[in-house]
Formats: C-alpha cells, structure tokens, sequence
C-alpha cells in the first residue's frame, strides 16, 4: 500500500474518532434537557475549595489584576462576571462566604486604578446577570462588617 493511502486511512479514522466524541460532548451537555453539564466553569476557582485564607486571597488578587488589566471595559464585564457565577455555584454557604471574604480582602489590596476598573465592570456586570450579582452583593453587605476597617473603607458600599 502506497504511504499516501495510509495517511489518508490515519486521517480518515482521526476525523472519525473527532466526529464521535464531539458528538458525545454534545449529548452530555444537554443543552435543552437530559444531563446537565456539571463542569466547573473556571477550574482556578473551583480547585480554592478547602483552601487556607492567604491562598484565597493570593488568588483572588491575581485574578482580579488579571481583570484589571483587560484593555476593554465590555470585555472587562465579560471575565469578572462568569467568576461571580461560577462563585454563586457553590452550594456550601460557608465555603462560598469564606471565598467571597478572600476576594472583598484582596480587591482592597489592589491599587486605587485596578479598584476603578473593576468597580466599574461589576456595576455593568449588574446589566448583565443581575440575579447573580446581586446575591453577591448580599453576601458582601453580610460580610463587610466582620472585616477589619480599612478594607471595609476602600470596598465600594453598592454594587461594587
């Protein structure tokens, strides 16, 4: 058999074997009924569960400089909200409330420009998922009383 032909089988059967698992992908997703995806959205957050308090915090300030640092405000929106979502997927209050503190803890840690950008992308955040967010802002307001007082001055009070 000619090299070409064997290629061409090898290709022929890789596009098969795509075909089938994308197709399985598909079904298990459930789009509109059957299973539902139970895949984490952001794996970075869900491997915190169970974290101490200064790894949380390191994380969450990478993260939200990370977010900062998008150049577009629409695109800023765009990364900050799925993490509030994928926040709100924490069925454990406990679990969600000490991430949620690690996360007011390291936006006040960020530099007054990072805390602009990123106030202003959670309050457009509100336009676009506004259920989520104001769970959040819940937990926030639940929050903010038990943290020390210069981090409860530097945390934006609504929607922030």
């Amino acid at each position: 058999m000619p090299a070409y032909e064997e290629a061409g089988k090898a290709r022929e059967r890789e596009l098969t074997e795509d075909d089938r698992s994308s197709h399985e992908r598909r079904r298990a997703m459930g789009l509109f009924g059957g299973e539902r995806d139970t895949r984490h959205v952001d794996e970075g957050l869900a491997k915190l569960r169970g974290s101490d308090e200064s790894t949380a915090v390191e994380f969450w300030k990478t993260r939200l400089r990370l977010t900062a640092a998008v150049p577009n405000e629409r695109a800023r929106v765009g990364a900050l909200t799925p993490q509030y979502r994928e926040l709100s997927r924490i069925d454990d209050l406990d679990e969600r409330r000490r991430l949620t503190r690690a996360r007011i803890i390291a936006f006040a840690q960020l530099s007054p420009q990072e805390r602009e950008v990123l106030t202003a992308a959670r309050r457009q955040g509100f336009e676009v998922d506004r259920p989520i967010l104001e769970a959040d802002q819940t937990l926030v307001d639940e929050l903010l009383p038990t943290l020390d007082e210069s981090v409860r001055r530097i945390y934006p009070r609504q929607a922030a």
